[in-house]
């Protein structure tokens, strides 16, 4: 996930100023007029962004409707429509999932959220801290640990990429664990936010040496099995691969992004259907129902660890919040709104749910990243359905 799109993505959420249900919501439109609201964002979007080749799918559950409607094209040729089944990179919509498993193992006595990264990052040679003050689990999840974006090893460099159009793929996660030990810290964790892909990379490691199990496994028992998200992974099936978007970017296609010390920043694939899936759980709505442990694991995932406000440089969060993993924004009634964007070099996604206002959407495209008509198009119909 590029810092040029979530910083867009910030500034874009910081906007909204979604209005309180109550006032400016018509609870009685129908499923038609959703559909409207969806076509007329997603048309006007991609007529903007120009002919790129690719696609959209917008999905939206609004007061108990869902509408989920494919543009374009999957970029094959000859190839169908994108539907709520078509996979897409989701590029750091990842993170609130690293972020819910954080909360599970929270809730189950193994980590704690202040527990100190190198309790848990033992292969590790020297794990850095400031003056004494260590980086902690929850600093990694909000972004506020200090470290960069990305690293810089003798084999990656974001600027001199061996390839740009596949930047990660040389990238290990033994040069990570290297780069970490001997990285200094330019500020104390906890008092300063930059968004940083390999913070978020660095929390999925300690968690799996918490628990003697790999990441993906983790992601697996806590939330895909448990959610049934059958098309959410990073290892397509040949059938997935057959209903897999192309991703494109200026026109032309190219290849999916590797990133094989990056999974739990931003590693998955998923589908619409999925994803909606997925934020319907978030609202409380789980497939037969939701025990007292997702209940709590749910509940702690969407819990404001940090406010923009209170840190001493907020940097791009401004007025907004973290919780683990999620973005916060505010609806004028103060409720809040869990949100993330994400793009790698051919795909750009955008999600966001509403618990108390009952609605979610999300978008995926595989057109040009750099448009981010996900964003602008998800933006666009939470506007509408809020009366801005």
């Amino acid at each position: 996930m590029r810092a040029a799109a979530m910083g867009f993505g910030l500034a874009l959420a910081a906007s909204v100023g979604l209005a309180p249900a109550a006032s400016a919501l018509n609870l009685e439109r129908s499923q038609e007029r959703v559909q409207e609201v969806v076509d007329r964002a997603a048309l006007a979007r991609l007529a903007e962004a120009g002919a790129t080749g690719g696609g959209l799918v917008v999905g939206v559950m609004h007061q108990g409707r869902t509408v989920v409607t494919g543009y374009g094209s999957t970029g094959r040729r000859g190839g169908p429509r994108p539907d709520g089944r078509t996979v897409f990179q989701i590029a750091s919509l990842t993170k609130p999932f690293t972020g819910t498993i954080l909360a599970e193992l929270i809730r189950a006595g193994a980590v704690a959220a202040t527990d100190p990264l190198d309790r848990h990052l033992r292969q590790t040679p020297h794990v850095p801290a400031y003056e004494g003050r260590p980086i902690r689990l929850v600093d990694l999840a909000t972004h506020t640990a200090g470290l960069p974006n990305v690293p810089e090893t003798p084999n990656f460099s974001w600027s001199r990429l061996e390839d740009p159009r596949n930047p990660y793929k040389p990238l290990t996660p033994g040069e990570v664990d290297a780069w970490l030990a001997g990285y200094e810290l330019p500020v104390p964790p906890g008092t300063r936010f930059r968004y940083s892909n390999v913070g978020m990379a660095v929390l999925g490691e300690a968690l799996s040496t918490a628990t003697g199990t790999s990441y993906e496994e983790l992601l697996k028992r806590i939330v895909i099995d448990r959610f049934g998200l059958r098309d959410t992974t990073f290892r397509l099936s040949a059938e997935q691969r057959a209903r897999k978007a192309v991703g494109h970017a200026r026109g032309s296609e190219v290849p999916d992004w590797e990133a094989p010390a990056m999974l739990p920043s931003f590693g998955l694939y998923s589908t619409a259907d999925d994803l909606l899936r997925w934020l319907r759980v978030n609202m409380g709505d789980c497939p037969g129902g939701c025990g007292a442990d997702t209940v709590g694991t749910l509940a702690l995932a969407q819990t404001v660890q940090v406010q923009g406000p209170s840190l001493v440089d907020p940097g791009s969060l401004g007025h907004g919040a973290m919780a683990l993993g999620w973005f916060v924004a505010w609806a004028r009634d103060g409720t809040p709104i869990y949100w993330h964007s994400g793009a790698t070099g051919g795909f750009n996604a955008y999600m966001a749910v509403s618990r108390a206002h009952r609605w979610a959407v999300v978008a995926l495209t595989n057109t040009d990243p750099e448009r981010t008509v996900a964003d602008k198009v998800a933006i666009d119909v939470l506007r509408t359905f809020e009366g801005n």
